[in-house]
């Protein structure tokens, strides 16, 4: 996985901004929830005309009986577009600039599926499969983005933008949004951020009041302007943007802080914008990761239903009980029920939510066995399925020490802006069971800024070769 980007142990410690009282000018309410809805909508039509052209495609050439060759096109077509980037919501969306990756994809699915089909007169049908899947492609590419041109110009359902800085590039920036209509972004305020300068929207508050003001604006973009800010406060923002509910974009950020990788870079009519802070804001990304998740995880029961019945068996050998179930904390802080298959049994009910460690007298030959291959925490795949936990993500504590390690604990709050996971950054480095609470919120907090679904991918792989090889010794 890239490790690119911003330093998850970014200094959090500078002085906040205290350049005079703040001028609170009353604020045009923009309606952001059409926007919103824009971002889901726009990327689930693509995906699904995606996936719908390939498997008409496919299914036409009869490669073999059934549906099952179109069904495994369309999801490799719409998996390996996610992970390009091609749903991701942009400002200025280009079928010029979109074209000549949606093609290259086509054409390794179709490639793929002429291999695994078997299928005669392969040019024919790999041309087929161009003018077909990849026409439809960017014919509905061109629809949705004509669309969405035309949805943004209609200045009432822009998105909230909130402008860190009031110096010369920031009054430029919120003329050009307020100019250019079909970037989709109103801003609602200035704040001020040490550069002198007269703001051009109303001057809202400082940097100190930013989880305030996003929350009473509603807002839905934070832009910071890099050149605007005092230096000694620009990590300071960047930092409380992490926690906050909406994208962040950096203006003219400096190279030798953020380098941004490219695909998270935009244009604002000259502006360098970088997008900063974790890619799973997006409503594209979200979908991407749960479509693996579903599709990895089921896979993987089905693979696994005979290591899973064998020890279901096992277990309920050693004593009464198969699922042992604890309450978690998962994405947004909310508690969910964890299964697991029974290694020990506490003594009471209280015990195992707010003990760390388990007497290892009372872990049976079965259950050391189940832990020492992790093979206890298969059962944890149903919750993947049903969409409490992920593939890849933080793991998941009792609410009990929660609480504690979120007191004594910087940044271990922010682990729950993604839902917990089987696996993750912090466990193929080494950090699971009984390991430094901090370095794993790091970690974990590091994986969740730079997500990407190949990141993911890589995870995944690495594990099981962890596995492979701890087993092996």
């Amino acid at each position: 996985m890239s490790t690119q980007g911003l330093s998850p142990s970014i200094d959090s410690g500078a002085s906040d901004l205290t350049s005079g009282a703040a001028v609170v000018a009353p604020v045009v309410p923009y309606r952001g929830a059409g926007a919103r809805a824009l971002g889901v909508l726009g990327p689930a039509c693509v995906a699904v005309a995606d996936g719908w052209a390939m498997a008409v495609a496919v299914a036409a050439l009869r490669p073999v009986p059934g549906a099952v060759l179109p069904g495994a096109a369309a999801v490799a077509i719409i998996v390996c577009n996610a992970a390009g980037g091609l749903y991701r919501v942009r400002r200025s969306p280009s079928l010029l600039a979109d074209a000549p990756r949606v093609l290259v994809r086509t054409a390794g699915v179709g490639a793929a599926v002429l291999l695994l089909g078997a299928v005669r007169d392969a040019a024919v049908a790999w041309l087929w499969i161009m003018v077909v899947a990849g026409g439809s492609a960017l014919g509905v590419r061109a629809f949705v983005n004509a669309a969405v041109r035309t949805y943004r110009f209609r200045r009432s359902w822009a998105r909230p933008v909130l402008v860190v800085g009031t110096g010369g590039t920031s009054a430029q920036l919120v003329g050009i949004l307020r100019d250019r209509g079909e970037f989709g972004l109103a801003a609602v305020g200035q704040v001020a951020a040490g550069v002198q300068g007269e703001p051009v929207a109303p001057l809202l508050g400082e940097t100190a009041d930013l989880p305030a003001l996003v929350e009473r604006h509603g807002v839905d973009v934070l832009v910071v302007v890099a050149e605007d800010v005092q230096p000694e406060q620009l990590g300071t923002v960047l930092h409380v943007s992490f926690g906050l509910p909406c994208e962040t974009l950096l203006v003219r950020p400096p190279s030798d802080m953020v380098p941004v990788p490219t695909p998270r870079r935009e244009q604002l009519a000259g502006l360098t914008c970088a997008r900063v802070g974790w890619g799973l804001r997006e409503p594209s990304a979200r979908f991407a990761k749960r479509l693996l998740d579903v599709v990895v995880g089921s896979l993987l029961v089905l693979l696994a239903s005979p290591v899973l019945v064998a020890c279901a068996v096992a277990v309920r050998s050693d004593g009464p009980g198969v699922l042992f179930r604890q309450r978690r904390v998962g994405l947004g802080g909310k508690e969910f029920v964890l299964l697991k298959f029974r290694t020990l049994r506490p003594v009471d009910e209280s015990e195992s939510d707010t003990r760390w460690t388990v007497d290892g007298e009372r872990v049976g030959k079965v259950g050391r066995f189940l832990r020492a291959t992790s093979l206890d925490e298969l059962p944890q795949l149903w919750n993947v399925i049903r969409g409490d936990m992920s593939l890849v993500g933080p793991r998941p504590e009792r609410p009990h020490f929660v609480e504690q390690f979120s007191r004594t604990c910087p940044g271990y709050s922010l682990r729950h802006r993604v839902p917990a996971g089987l696996t993750g950054w912090a466990q193929i480095h080494g950090f699971r069971g009984d390991t430094s609470i901090e370095l794993r919120a790091r970690l974990d907090n590091h994986y969740i800024d730079h997500w990407t679904f190949t990141g993911d991918l890589k995870i995944l792989l690495l594990t099981v070769r962890a596995m492979i090889l701890r087993d092996a010794g």
